[in-house]
């Protein structure tokens, strides 16, 4: 392998579905996935980019682990769920990527890995379908990967699920406040409405939150669609205004990422390095 932590891109097709791939050699790819499926895409990439890098021979099935999720280092921040682990049976198939003519290799193309992709599958007595094995090898490797949604409003609608969890959160989020956040810094993601009329997310900083029902707060993102706001503004917000949070320090990075920060990868919005 040319890579010993190759890096992933991934590209979103017609359809919404997504595709990734190992900047390696020989390269592999993850296809298709679906919309709110992309951090589990990339996390398998990694995974199976990881123990393919461990064989001295060609494989044609693979079978995959936990400890294979902990050989590579890059994958330490995935470990999410606690229970019961299951072997990940896959078949390795040589294809053409989504964006080129035909589906699978020819025989009598170049077998070096470099004229096609190894593209995982389901083994063949898996009955459930290709979206549910994404998310069953996700769980089953350590991760908490989401079911798949398909509805061209899901992004929006996982949102909105979760911004109303984070409603339930805010009476806890103002008493560690209140106490000093213990040297970690509070900051709250807002919506704004920009000039045409969609949504701009920004972030703030609370510098004060005596009423429980208002926060005040410092405009940390300088809008770059909505008129009247500025960095550094002072914001008197309605809690019921609040949309997110995040907690965590310039040494210790993020601690916190809140409710919507997984939504966002899942969707691809934000893809872990």
């Amino acid at each position: 392998m040319l890579f010993s932590d190759p890096m992933v891109i991934h590209s979103q097709r017609g359809d919404g579905r997504h595709w990734f791939t190992t900047m390696d050699v020989p390269s592999l790819q993850i296809w298709p996935v679906a919309p709110n499926q992309c951090r589990v895409g990339h996390f398998l990439a990694k995974v199976i980019a990881g123990k393919l890098a461990t064989l001295t021979e060609d494989a044609t099935e693979l079978v995959l682990t936990r400890a294979d999720v902990a050989a590579v280092e890059s994958l330490s921040d995935f470990s999410e769920l606690i229970g019961e682990a299951a072997d990940v049976r896959l078949r390795l198939l040589t294809q053409a990527g989504p964006g080129d003519s035909g589906s699978d290799k020819d025989d009598d193309e170049d077998d070096d890995g470099l004229g096609g992709f190894i593209t995982p599958q389901p083994p063949t007595d898996w009955t459930l379908g290709y979206d549910a094995w994404i998310v069953f090898a996700g769980r089953s490797l350590g991760m908490d990967a989401p079911e798949s949604n398909v509805d061209p409003t899901g992004h929006e609608q996982d949102m909105a699920k979760a911004s109303t969890e984070f409603q339930t959160r805010i009476q806890g989020l103002r008493t560690r406040f209140l106490a000093g956040m213990e040297g970690l810094n509070l900051g709250f993601k807002v919506v704004l409405t920009t000039d045409s009329g969609d949504k701009e997310y920004v972030w703030v900083r609370p510098i004060a939150w005596q009423d429980e029902k208002t926060v005040e707060c410092i405009l940390e993102s300088e809008p770059y669609a909505c008129k009247g706001y500025k960095h550094g503004q002072k914001l008197s917000l309605a809690v019921t205004d609040l949309f997110d949070y995040a907690i965590g320090s310039e040494e210790g990075g993020l601690v916190d990422g809140g409710v919507t920060q997984r939504i966002a990868e899942d969707y691809g919005l934000i893809l872990p390095e």
